[in-house]
């Protein structure tokens, strides 16, 4: 499997994203804050799915990655 395309409208702080990937190793890089660790829950949250439990923290990554302007996380990706 092979992911083509991100398309991002609500994802914690990302909004209105399109992330065309490459063939082979694609490197993201970016200033602290700038939503690195965030893509990368995106696309594990595509792959997996997204908890709503807690797991031991004090909130769950369902709420951790809720839009911050929007109520509705939107996610698509072209494989």
């Amino acid at each position: 499997m092979q992911i083509k395309e991100l398309q991002i409208n609500n994802f914690g702080k990302l909004k209105n994203k399109k992330i065309e990937v490459k063939n082979g190793i694609n490197i993201i890089s970016g200033k602290n804050e700038s939503g690195k660790s965030t893509l990368l829950k995106f696309i594990t949250s595509m792959l997996y799915g997204i908890s709503k439990n807690k797991n031991g923290k004090r909130i769950s990554d369902y709420e951790k990655y809720s839009p911050w302007e929007e109520r509705r996380i939107f996610r698509k990706a072209n494989i």
